[in-house]
């Protein structure tokens, strides 16, 4: 068991294959954050880990004296706490904004996703799930042609969250084809998955999702 007391080093714990793990850790390198990453089970959790993340989820980040839970508030936190680069804007209708695109995302696509993932559905309703979670996305493509990011010339916590469920799209058993209408879906992707902050952010395992 480790000890989440009298930590003198800030540590996240964190689910090699798990998305909400994964964006808190884009977050964490994009920042430079020197912090343990300790590797955890979703589905053997700690009794101390217990403790301080009541719906026993993860990640879950200890800096010294203060234990967090829930991924949207340690990206947030790493951003207040490490602000350079910042990955929310300064001013506060642009703040509400980039909220606004993370909880649409929560709804529409990470839904939809952890469903999936779960494997508990019939055939049909994975089809259908596949179908719903392959349009949120193909209907990103226009708006990925005025930006660089979504809606936005520069990298944020939204892109933290849409990433690691573009990069594991082949557990899911979604492809999308390369035409028109995906390419600038596709200069997305590239331009996320070679940043360094992507690229160092991968487990051993998530490595392995597009190891080919």
């Amino acid at each position: 068991m480790v000890s989440l007391s009298n930590r003198t080093s800030m540590a996240l714990f964190s689910d090699p294959m798990d998305h909400y793990s994964h964006r808190v850790r884009i977050v964490m390198e994009e920042k430079g954050v020197t912090s343990e990453i300790i590797d955890s089970d979703t589905n053997d959790l700690s009794n101390e880990i217990l403790e301080v993340s009541p719906y026993a989820e993860l990640p879950v980040l200890v800096d010294r004296d203060v234990c967090l839970y829930d991924s949207l508030i340690l990206m947030e936190y790493l951003d207040e706490r490490f602000p350079h680069p910042p990955l929310l804007p300064v001013y506060p209708v642009s703040r509400a904004h980039i909220r606004l695109f993370i909880q649409r995302i929560e709804k529409d696509w990470c839904g939809i996703f952890d469903e999936l993932i779960s494997g508990n559905q019939t055939e049909a309703k994975a089809k259908k799930l596949r179908a719903d979670l392959k349009s949120q996305i193909l209907g990103m493509s226009l708006i990925l042609k005025e930006k660089p990011y979504f809606m936005s010339d520069e990298f944020s916590l939204v892109d933290c969250c849409i990433a690691p469920i573009l990069w594991r799209l082949p557990l899911i058993d979604i492809e999308l084809q390369k035409d028109t209408k995906t390419k600038p879906i596709y200069a997305y992707m590239q331009r996320v998955f070679t940043k360094p902050c992507f690229i160092n952010s991968l487990s051993e395992l998530e490595r392995d999702i597009r190891s080919d």
